[in-house]
Formats: C-alpha cells, sequence, structure tokens
C-alpha cells in the first residue's frame, strides 16, 4: 500500500485497555509502554504501546514510510521491521521530544532502541496465547561473557491472524553482540525471518462510492491458494565511544532485505449499493526489495557551568533497490460481497519484473545547545542528493529522477519559568513516498522522494510527577493520487494543519496516566482536484485522534496494576475523487472507538520472575472500517484475547 496507508493497514486501530501491568526487574516480565512514555506522542515497549502516533501514522503522515528510522540515533533505511528480541523500544521523536534530536525531520524521527548491553546472564521464555486463537512464542539468552564482552539473542515462532480471517505463519531468529575496546563499543547484530504463510488479506475497494457491510469476524474470504512467502534480514553493526578528549564518533552500516518469493492481493471491488462486487485476485512473481544504509558522525562536545554545547559532522547515504511489476490479474467476476467464492488455482505466467533502484546521501553539520535556566538551541543543515531510476523489465527502457537540495532543520526552546518552557521550529526535508497501492496501474512501484516542509510550536508545563504539552503544527508535501489512468502520481499538495495536547504522568498515589489528542484540518490542494480527480480530504487522515492509557497499582498479590486505555479515530475520507451519487462528495468511513480490558501481575518464585498478561481488545466487539488505501478498506480488530506469559531466570 502506499505511503503512510501502508504503514495504516499495519497499525490498525488498537485504542484501548484496561490492561493489570505491574513494574518488574527483568528485561521480558517489567515492559510497561504506559509507565515508560515522556509523553503521549508515541512509545512501544516489546508487545505494548501508548500515545497518539505510531511509525504509520504521526501528525496524519507516516515517518516509517518517509524514510525516518534510527538505531540509536543512526539513519537506518529500514525495508522490513526489526523482531522484538532484538529491538528494546520504540518512540515518536516530535515536537519538544524532537528539540535536542539532531537532523529531524519534518514527518518525526522514529527512534528505535535495540536491546541494552546484558549484565547478568539470563534466559527468558515467552508464551503468548495471540490474538483470535494465535501464538506468538520466544526464547531469550543473556551471556555476558566478561567486563569487555557479551552475547544475546533468541529464536520465535508465531501464527497470527487477522480479524479478516486470514493467518500468517513465522519464525525469527537473532543474535547481537558487544565488544568495548577502551572507549568504544562495537556492537554488531543479525536478524534472520521467514513467513512461511501469508494469507492474502481479502480488501474491498470501494471507489464506486458504495461502503460494504463489515464481514462477521474471523470470515475468511480468501482463497486456499492465494498465500505467499517472505524471507528478510535485518544486519548491520554500530561503532560509539569517545575518540579523543571532547570528541566522541557514532556510527552503524545496516543491510536490510525483504524477499518475497511469492505474494497475493485479493480484491473486492465494491460496484453496487447492494454490494455486488467484482472479485479478483493478483498474482506477483519473485520480487525484492533491499537497502543497505549506513551514518557516521563526529561529535564535539564543549561546555561546563551550567552549559552545554554539541557540534555535529558526518555522512550518512543508502543504496535501495526494489522490483515490483511482473504480476497476473486474475477476473472472478461478479458475486455479492461477503459470500465465499471459492475458485481453482489458476497456472501462472509472470512477466520480467521492473526495477527501481534509489540513491541518496548526504552531507551533514549541526549544533546542538543548551544553557541551563535559559534554554536550547538546534541548528541543522544537510547537501543531499538523490537519484532514482526505474528499468521496465519488457521494454528496458530505463526513467530517471535526480535533485540536489539544501535542507535544513532549526528549533529553540526557551524556559518561561523552572517549569514552563515554549519552543519554535520547522524543518524541511526530502522524504520518501513509499509504494504505489495495489490497486494502480504502477502498483507496488518505489515513489519518488519529495520535499516536505514543517513549522511547529508548542508550550510544556512539568508539575513534578509529570508534564502537559500543548503545541501546534503545519506540514506541507506533495500529495499522491490516481490520475485519469489509474497510475499513482503527485497531484497536488496535502497540508495538514492542526493542534496536538500530552498529559503524561503520575496524577494520583497509583495512578499513572498517558493521554493524548490531535485535530487537525487535512487538506488537498492543487491541479488533481481542480480537475475532480481527488476530493478536498486526504484519504485516510481523521481530523480528530484521542487516546488514553491508565496504569492503577494495588495491594493485591503479585503486585497487580489495573491498566485502562480508550481509543477514539474520527471520519476519514475513502475514496480518493469525489463521487457523482454522493453530491459531489468523497466516500466517508464512520467514526470509531474501542476500549481494551485486561490484566498483568508479576510473581517472584526462588530466582525465576514470572509475568502473567491478559488483554481482552475491543470488548464491546464493534465493526468497522479501517482506509488502508485511497480507495481500499481492511476491517479493524475485532474484540479478541492476548494472554501473555514470560519467565525470566
Amino acid at each position: 500500500m502506499a505511503g503512510k496507508h501502508s504503514g495504516r493497514l499495519a497499525g490498525a486501530l488498537a485504542l484501548g485497555g484496561f490492561i493489570l501491568a505491574t513494574q518488574a526487574n527483568a528485561q521480558s516480565a517489567g515492559n510497561d509502554a504506559t509507565a515508560e512514555s515522556e509523553d503521549a506522542f508515541g512509545t512501544q515497549v516489546g508487545l505494548e504501546s501508548t500515545g497518539t502516533y505510531t511509525e504509520f501514522d504521526a501528525r496524519g503522515f507516516s515517518p516509517l514510510d518517509a524514510g525516518n528510522s534510527r538505531i540509536e540515533g543512526i539513519y537506518f533505511d529500514q525495508v522490513w521491521n526489526l523482531p522484538s528480541r532484538l529491538r528494546r523500544s520504540t518512540t515518536i521523536r516530535v515536537g519538544f521530544a524532537a528539540v535536542d534530536t539532531p537532523f529531524v525531520a519534518p514527518t518525526g524521527v522514529v527512534d528505535i532502541q535495540l536491546q541494552p548491553k546484558p549484565k547478568a546472564p539470563g534466559n527468558s521464555l515467552i508464551y503468548n496465547r495471540y490474538w483470535y486463537g494465535g501464538y506468538f512464542n520466544e526464547w531469550e539468552y543473556r551471556l555476558p561473557l566478561n567486563d569487555r564482552l557479551a552475547v544475546q539473542g533468541g529464536i520465535g515462532f508465531a501464527r497470527i491472524g487477522q480479524s479478516d480471517g486470514s493467518d500468517g505463519q513465522s519464525f525469527a531468529v537473532t543474535l547481537r553482540g558487544f565488544a568495548r575496546i577502551g572507549e568504544i563499543e562495537f556492537s554488531p547484530f543479525y536478524a534472520f525471518g521467514e513467513n512461511t504463510r501469508d494469507e492474502a488479506k481479502p480488501l474491498a475497494e470501494v471507489s464506486a462510492g458504495y461502503l460494504p457491510k463489515v464481514p462477521p469476524s474471523r470470515k475468511y474470504l480468501g482463497q486456499d491458494w492465494s498465500f505467499g512467502t517472505r524471507d528478510y534480514v535485518n544486519t548491520g553493526a554500530t561503532l560509539k565511544g569517545v575518540v579523543s578528549g571532547n570528541l566522541s564518533f557514532r556510527g552503524g552500516l545496516f543491510r536490510s532485505v525483504n524477499d518475497r518469493p511469492s505474494n497475493f492481493t485479493e480484491v473486492y471491488d465494491i460496484r453496487t449499493a447492494d454490494s455486488i462486487a467484482r472479485h479478483y485476485v493478483v498474482a506477483d512473481p519473485s520480487r525484492d526489495i533491499r537497502s543497505d544504509s549506513g551514518e557516521g558522525l563526529f561529535v564535539l562536545r564543549l561546555g561546563g557551568q551550567g552549559t552545554d554545547h554539541r557540534i555535529f559532522a558526518g555522512y550518512r547515504g543508502r543504496d535501495r533497490v526494489t522490483e515490483t511489476g511482473g504480476s497476473q490479474f486474475f477476473d472472478f467476476g461478479l458475486g455479492p460481497y461477503g459470500n465465499k467464492d471459492k475458485r481453482p488455482e489458476p497456472e501462472f505466467a509472470f512477466s520480467e519484473p521492473n526495477r527501481g533502484r534509489v540513491r541518496q546521501s548526504s552531507w551533514m553539520a549541526a549544533y546542538v545547545g543548551k544553557i541551563g535556566g535559559v534554554g536550547r538551541l538546534n541548528l541543522g543543515v544537510q547537501k543531499a542528493r538523490y537519484r532514482a531510476s526505474i528499468r521496465n523489465g519488457e521494454t528496458g527502457q530505463v526513467d530517471r529522477t535526480r535533485s540536489d537540495p539544501w535542507l535544513y532543520n532549526a528549533a529553540v526552546l526557551v524556559e518561561l519559568s523552572p517549569s514552563v518552557s515554549a519552543y519554535l521550529a520547522t524543518q524541511r526535508g526530502l522524504e520518501d513516498s513509499g509504494i504505489a497501492p495495489g490497486n494502480a496501474g504502477n502498483r507496488d512501484e518505489q515513489l519518488p522522494a519529495v520535499r516536505s516542509s514543517q513549522y511547529e510550536g508548542g508550550v510544556r508545563w512539568d508539575f513534578g510527577k509529570g508534564q502537559f504539552v500543548v503545541a501546534a503544527f503545519q506540514i506541507t508535501k506533495p500529495y499522491f493520487s490516481f490520475a485519469a489512468d489509474r497510475e499513482f502520481v503527485v497531484l497536488g499538495d496535502e497540508r495538514h494543519r492542526g493542534l496536538e495536547a500530552s498529559l503524561a504522568g503520575q496524577l494520583l498515589d497509583r495512578l499513572h496516566v498517558v493521554a493524548g489528542a490531535v485535530i487537525m484540518d487535512p487538506v488537498v490542494t492543487g491541479p488533481g482536484r481542480a480537475a475532480g480527480l481527488v476530493g478536498s480530504r486526504p484519504t485516510g487522515v481523521s481530523k480528530l485522534f484521542g487516546r488514553v492509557d491508565l496504569n492503577y497499582r494495588t495491594d493485591l498479590p503479585g503486585h497487580l496494576v489495573l491498566t485502562g486505555s480508550f481509543e477514539y479515530k474520527g471520519s476519514a475520507a475513502a475514496t480518493a475523487a469525489p463521487v457523482a451519487h454522493l453530491g459531489g462528495r468523497q466516500l466517508m468511513v464512520d467514526p470509531f472507538w474501542t476500549i481494551d480490558l485486561g490484566t498483568r501481575q508479576t510473581i517472584q518464585i526462588n530466582k525465576t520472575t514470572l509475568g502473567v498478561r491478559m488483554i481482552l481488545r475491543d470488548i464491546l466487539d464493534k465493526a468497522g472500517w479501517h482506509v488502508s488505501a485511497p480507495d481500499v478498506l481492511f476491517p479493524t480488530h475485532r474484540r479478541s484475547l492476548l494472554i501473555n506469559v514470560t519467565a525470566d531466570f
């Protein structure tokens, strides 16, 4: 799926939870995203997440699709997700959380922290009774060899189900080493995984402007044979430490690979008000996506007497190859949507795939400084070089694009009092646009990078046991949608102007709250809108979103902590273009809200820490639609139960 919409499909609505959680000493059993969240703008720890934003959706855009991932502050062009045994936490850096981040981008930064160097030997066994009856089981080991050497890793097996009835089976293996020589730490890692069965997720296409009824939970409308396979690898190394005196270095080289030997997309194109749909399946040949990326930064640190000055200089780059096309289209005719339409497996005859390549680099310089009691300043500049090409697999024709922009970021934070501060910031970036959606003429094509800009500012009140933040922002990017020939191209500009608020902290002795909301005015302008090819609202973007997470600690056995969450998402445009029979308006999906309930407690048995967690998601079993791409809908999560048992020893 395209750009921000592909992320939203993976990160579809998950609002709420009355999770019984506790603070634990062990690495695995103690994961508590609510307790570790400094604000309500997005934190994930293990399988738990809080906040209004995710790596797939921050202020209406996807920082992941924009190419803004970092591994411990180091640039990383992520093709496939890092496994949970390798990744400790993920934080979305926007607003105040990005004031000290060098080279921050307009869409925000996905700040990935890996599992830390183990201090003591140990093992963890993790059993998850996953949503919809699936499972996710892992083993992790931690082995410090001495003060300077350590290794850790693990293996996991999973069968993951979705509300639409599709299932996926996979396994993953991770290994990470730590070696310290003097003041320098070298840390290589390797993560390999394989999806041995990835069933196609049936999608509802609504370009005709008719909203179908949501199918029953776990009713699978796909074919028995429409499942793909996938191999993925993330490997690399980081190097960090003091070079001499006040001069330090941090850098890393990474490779991220997503090989798909087979893949299917199953679509029901809703054509009438009574949900008569044209059913088709798109089969893809073996295709690969892979990227080599990295960054090296020298940091000179100066200061004293309440001041801190850091000067950054370095280089980052990536080389990404994306294969697309060569697909085969199977039309199975008309029928009522919601009924199973099983067909015999056809024979496949694929054409040669297209091959796209992106090479991008930047020379960078920045200053990040702090004067105690006064404020902070962050200034950065980059000279970027962008080269992209795509070779047509059938004709051999090559199209090329290039750009050499200057990019910048600037932020100033002023401490108005010991407890109140304010900031202003702006950024100009060259960000990725994701890939064209599966219903486009240029299906899965790597879209060109685009220039984006943001202006923002806000106020923060630190009340001792927490903080309250209010901020305003405006982000502008080129807008991709369907041209008359169904090619997914730039048709105008997309502007998101909004207000966001965050409350995070210990409000009572036993109650920890993380609450956030964003109100936006998303608008599309430009020639595509004037020609009637797109509407005024960007697809899939709501004007209102809010989430509240609560932790309440009790005196019950096992250090029982009650946690509650509520999430609300406002209506969103489902179709890219206005629809004639709707009076020239876009088709909209209804607002959606959920509540989750659950339990977590930690029990110490000799030297073993046992963590038990249960979550009942969407207790009212509300049925709704999620806009996963322009004109494409996917059922939201339905009521389901998660049980997690972690033994650390």
